[in-house]
């Protein structure tokens, strides 16, 4: 190809920031010297975001046949980097013939079982060039996992931990938070489980002090049930922000009630700042979480009392923090990510077949 440069489209079904917008931005920024990137998704509040990053930003219009073959006509890409499930399906169902990578950010329920979708990523899986998976239960869980395992690698998240200490100094906060909610506002994040967490905590201390830092399709239902349960002076619905780190550095506890994730990205960043992280077993947050930094829990009794030594232990408090700072310093890897990224790129240009 010369000296010109490899041209890649990120992706994205989605029109909002999340963990799967940050790790975009992360590759692309990490990598802009060597490839021509271009963002892709719908128009909407992470258009605002890709601008300010200096990002080449593609509004696609609808995530269908027509429109992905109207951005292949616009771009002339070398190679499609498509995020999560739909997107990837799309893909391969468009004709377009160049270079996919599926990126699966997510673990859905339908993906451990025999079913229209779980048999229509199976399908799809022959279109493309390689299948990145961000925690190994994505790939372990999904039915199909030994019929994909050759094409698919189990890739995780870059963390990068100065950036996050950096952003989080940017500017001052000044407010306090017991607990933080940080992700998107949506059944997969379970928001209203995180609601329901801290009204159990204020029957026994109505000074609690919780905030939500997050968009999403519940935020109403969210509403809702803090009005329903007059917990307006314990929670702060902040939505959107896109720096949020002052403020979880300016808080104790990180907690996340998930019911799937794919990586869990929030977690590791709040491990960065010293906050520890309480935790559901699902996804990548048993391989991030432990009894040094936070706790995996099982049951809502489980968080309650975890939470209750955190905030009144300060002994215990502090051997967590501490243990925080190391867990997130032993997981970074983002020189390794980005290198392992870019072999994958030239792979697909160089050669047909992995």
């Amino acid at each position: 190809m010369g000296n010109k440069k490899i041209k890649i489209i990120h992706l994205l079904n989605t029109n909002s920031y999340s963990g799967a917008e940050n790790v975009v931005i992360t590759i692309i920024n990490s990598m802009k010297d060597d490839y021509v990137f271009y963002y892709a998704s719908f128009d909407g509040p992470i258009k605002e975001k890709i601008v300010n990053e200096r990002i080449h930003f593609y509004n696609i219009k609808k995530m269908s046949i027509f429109y992905i073959r109207k951005l292949v006509k616009d771009l002339k890409p070398d190679v499609i980097h498509a995020h999560d499930f739909t997107t990837s399906m799309i893909c391969a169902l468009s004709g377009i013939n160049i270079s996919i990578i599926s990126h699966i950010h997510k673990n859905p329920p339908w993906l451990k079982k025999i079913g229209v979708y779980s048999i229509a990523y199976f399908l799809s899986s022959f279109r493309y060039k390689k299948i990145l998976m961000v925690s190994d239960s994505i790939l372990n869980e999904y039915v199909f996992s030994n019929l994909i395992r050759q094409k698919s690698e189990v890739i995780g998240n870059p963390i990068e931990t100065s950036r996050v200490i950096k952003k989080s100094k940017i500017k001052s906060c000044n407010k306090y938070y017991d607990i933080i909610f940080l992700g998107r506002l949506s059944e997969p994040k379970n928001p209203l489980k995180f609601i329901e967490i801290i009204g159990r905590l204020v029957e026994g201390n109505n000074k609690v002090k919780a905030a939500m830092i997050g968009s999403g399709e519940m935020m109403d239902l969210c509403k809702k049930q803090i009005m329903d349960n007059n917990l307006s002076e314990n929670i702060d619905l902040l939505g959107f922000i896109d720096n949020p780190y002052p403020i979880l550095s300016n808080s104790k506890v990180l907690l996340m009630p998930s019911k799937w994730e794919g990586f869990g990205l929030a977690a590791v960043e709040a491990l960065a700042l010293g906050i520890p992280v309480i935790a559901t077993p699902v996804g990548g947050l048993p391989g991030i979480v432990d009894d040094d930094c936070g706790e995996i829990c099982n049951n809502d009794e489980n968080m309650i009392d975890e939470i209750k030594k955190l905030l009144h232990n300060d002994l215990y408090y502090s051997n967590k923090r501490s243990g925080a700072l190391k867990k997130a310093k032993s997981i970074e890897n983002i020189e390794d990510y980005i290198g392992n990224m870019g072999l994958l790129y030239s792979k697909l240009i160089k050669t047909e077949d992995f």
